[in-house]
């Protein structure tokens, strides 16, 4: 597992799956809202109220992960006293906005509050989109900022965290369209999220390649590549990352069929999310094989600059 535990996997992955799926949905309903009115993005409530229950729930076990790792609850506190801006911070205060904002529009569409739904979908879709691009960009800026770490020192790293939490957050929206009854004749919109999402999962895949060879270029960081390639890493690595998490799904997307049929689109959704959750195992795994060590990220991130 490298220097962390399996709860800031989890952590990562959850987190990045919700904020990923609130940038997704936050502009499906600024597209949906009365005064924009986008025809071909008209949406059914059945799927928001699945999809913003599906996210809310991903953000919040995300913080509960990261709540049971911290172990206290006033190093949680700590989280947002930080007076300097820094990822921490700034990360801290995107992940609980995001669990609002989550929660409120899942409220919305599951209570049929369609007042509320209208009046929060163009203010608070655009503020979800922000909000949800900080949440998945923050943990990795945190990692490539950690200067005992070898192989997370690169853009990369955020780049690989921002590319899988946008295409897990399509891959969620995926998941709840398929038990959304009226879907047969309403699939254009969801025909051009998997468009976008295979140009998401192929840039992916054009930066892990940078990645792995960046690392091979370092005698430093080295070690950590032939980890993925050929050493403990490999099978995560080619069976979890590079088939499943990017093969499958650039595959899959481009052969569905998008009649009324729930499998196919659960089948991408489920290899998308596994190759999300396998990325972020291997870029904590790699740290095994860093020269340097580091304190617990929790732990780290819970003690208030200069302390």
């Amino acid at each position: 597992m490298g220097i962390f535990d399996s709860l800031i996997v989890a952590y990562l992955f959850l987190g990045g799956t919700g904020g990923g799926a609130l940038v997704v949905l936050s502009l499906l309903e600024v597209l949906n809202a009365p005064c924009v009115a986008v025809r071909r993005w008209l949406l059914p409530s059945e799927f928001f109220a699945r999809a913003w229950s599906a996210c809310a729930v991903a953000l919040g076990l995300s913080v509960v992960c990261l709540l049971a790792d911290l172990g206290r609850i006033d190093r949680a506190f700590s989280l947002f006293s930080s007076s300097s801006f820094s990822p921490v911070a700034v990360g801290a205060w995107a992940l609980a906005a995001a669990c609002v904002i989550a929660a409120a529009f899942a409220l919305a569409n599951i209570l049929e509050m369609w007042d509320l739904r209208a009046k929060l979908a163009v203010p608070a879709g655009a503020a979800g989109t922000l909000v949800g691009m900080a949440v998945i960009t923050y943990t990795g800026v945190l990692l490539a900022g950690l200067p005992s770490i070898d192989a997370w020192q690169t853009p990369l790293v955020p780049a690989l965290f921002v590319l899988s939490g946008v295409s897990c957050g399509v891959a969620l929206c995926l998941g709840a369209w398929a038990f959304v009854e009226c879907r047969a004749p309403l699939m254009g919109p969801f025909v051009a999220l998997s468009r976008a999402d295979s140009v998401v999962v192929a840039l992916e895949a054009a930066c892990l390649l940078a990645y792995v060879a960046w690392l091979l270029a370092s005698s430093d960081t080295s070690q950590a590549a032939w980890a993925l390639l050929a050493g403990d890493l490999r099978w995560p690595f080619w069976a979890g990352l590079v088939v499943c998490g990017l093969g499958i799904p650039l595959v899959l997307e481009r052969l569905l069929t998008f009649e009324n049929r729930r499998n196919q689109l659960l089948w991408v959704a489920l290899f998308v999310l596994v190759g999300g959750i396998t990325l972020r195992y291997l870029v904590v795994g790699i740290s095994a094989f860093d020269a340097t060590q580091t304190t617990n990220l929790a732990g780290m991130l819970a003690v208030p600059q200069g302390v």
